[in-house]
């Protein structure tokens, strides 16, 4: 059975430079963006529509309580790091149902202007205010994140580690020496240059590798008050857990 911990932090917050820090420890594996949130649900839904006396609902709970062990199979490394939207109410429930609680849950976040901001600038849409409108939807990239923080700080947060991505660029060294404080694991002496690409696929998920260093934008030009107006309340947490 291999340590697995949960990364359900925001994107556009630091999640690829974590990774690129983390996995330099022979003994650590951060994901990518993890399919097991769906395949855990999918299951759920096959073994739900079997009647509970039928073998195969037995059988397919089996299957889902070992999801992390196969998924994770090949990976020869005694902390694993799962990053997905864990932190869902839906997805907590399921995490409980099946008996992968207590775990920890790491979350990276940023104030809601630059995380908003940074979108922005990566993809140009035309029509900011459709745009973002998606961004916020429940299961848009901000909108499903903020449920999870919500849920999380209010349900788990003896278990919940918050990462401030302005903390991450400025005192990496510190940054890395708390978590793995959280975690429970022996340190390890990363680099904190000259890094590892990772993800190279996403134009949105590459690095830069030479130095950790927040780059400065203008946000206040780039993102209508409007929209932070429009959500204050993700606003407010967001500036309350990551500024």
């Amino acid at each position: 059975m291999k340590d697995i911990y949960f990364l359900s932090g925001v994107f556009r917050c630091g999640n690829t430079l974590l990774r690129s820090i983390l996995n330099q420890n022979p003994n650590i594996y951060l994901s990518s963006n993890s399919l097991t949130p769906e395949i855990v649900y999918r299951l759920h839904l096959i073994k739900d529509s079997f009647a509970e006396e039928s073998n195969n609902h037995k059988f397919l709970e089996n299957v889902i309580k070992n999801t992390f062990n196969n998924y994770y199979k090949d990976i020869k490394k005694d902390y694993i790091i799962d990053q997905g939207r864990w932190g869902t109410p839906g997805n907590c429930l399921l995490l409980k149902k099946y008996k992968f609680l207590p775990k920890k849950f790491i979350f990276l976040v940023r104030p809601l202007e630059e995380i908003v901001g940074s979108w922005i600038t990566l993809e140009r849409p035309l029509d900011v205010y459709s745009y973002c409108d998606t961004l916020f939807s429940e299961n848009g990239r901000i909108g499903q994140a903020a449920l999870a923080l919500s849920y999380l700080t209010k349900n788990y947060k003896k278990n919940l580690h918050i990462i401030k991505y302005k903390n991450l660029c400025k005192n990496p060294q510190k940054t890395i020496k708390d978590l793995y404080d959280f975690l429970n694991i022996p340190h390890f002496k990363h680099r904190f240059k000259n890094l590892d690409q990772v993800d190279t696929s996403l134009a949105q998920t590459t690095i830069r590798t030479n130095i950790i260093k927040q780059k400065k934008y203008n946000y206040k030009k780039i993102v209508p008050r409007e929209i932070l107006e429009k959500h204050k309340e993700i606003n407010e947490m967001f500036k309350k857990y990551g500024t």
